[in-house]
C-alpha cells in the first residue's frame, strides 16, 4: 500500500489551465454589466420608463388659458393620469375637447369631477362641466389606459379656442 494517497502528485499539470486574457475579459464584462445596470436602475426609479423626476411634465396653451399635466413615459395596460388646469371666467362654465390620439390610442378609465354633457364628435369628446363658484380656476384629473404601444399626439382645448399639445410615449 502507498503512504501517499493524494490525488495530485509533484510533477502533475493543474487540471484547469486559465488564461490571463480571458480572466481579464471576464472582470471587464462583469464591470461593464455592473454599470449598465446602474445606469437603468437610476433610470428606472427617475422616471424613464413611467412616473418620476424624468417623467412628469406639464404643457401650456400660448394665451395660458390651460395647463394640462401628464408623464411624458408610460407602460401598455398601466394606468396614467392627465390633469387638465382650464382658466375661464369666474363663475362660468367651461368646454374640455379631448382630440388627437387621445381617443383612439387610450381607454378613458374615469373622470373628476363628472361633466354635465359629454359628446363624441368623430375623433374628439367634448365635455361640458357647469359654472361653479369662486376663482376661474378649474382642474379635471382623467384617468387613461394606454391601448398600443408608440407615439401619441394629444391635444386639450378649452372653450374651443385655447389648445394644448402634448406628446407622449408608450413602452410595450
Amino acid at each position: 500500500m502507498r503512504k501517499d494517497s493524494s490525488i495530485v502528485h509533484d510533477d502533475a499539470r493543474q487540471p484547469v489551465q486559465e488564461h490571463d486574457g480571458w480572466l481579464r475579459f471576464e472582470a471587464g464584462c462583469r464591470t461593464v454589466g455592473f454599470w449598465v445596470l446602474l445606469v437603468i436602475l437610476a433610470a428606472g426609479i427617475g422616471g424613464l420608463f413611467s412616473s418620476g423626476i424624468f417623467s412628469s411634465t406639464h404643457a401650456t396653451s400660448a394665451r395660458q388659458g390651460v395647463t394640462v399635466e401628464y408623464e411624458r413615459f408610460g407602460r401598455l395596460t398601466s394606468d396614467m393620469y392627465v390633469k387638465a388646469i382650464a382658466r375661464s371666467e369666474p363663475g362660468g362654465g367651461f368646454t374640455l375637447t379631448l382630440g388627437g390620439d387621445l381617443m383612439q390610442r387610450y381607454e378613458i378609465r374615469t373622470l373628476q369631477p363628472q361633466p354635465l354633457r359629454a359628446l363624441s364628435q368623430g375623433n374628439t369628446l367634448i365635455l361640458e362641466f357647469p359654472a361653479a363658484g369662486g376663482p376661474g380656476e378649474h382642474s379635471v384629473w382623467i384617468g387613461l389606459q394606454p391601448l398600443k404601444p408608440g407615439t401619441s399626439h394629444n391635444a386639450i382645448t378649452v372653450n374651443k379656442n385655447e389648445t394644448v399639445t402634448f406628446s407622449q410615449f408608450i413602452y410595450p
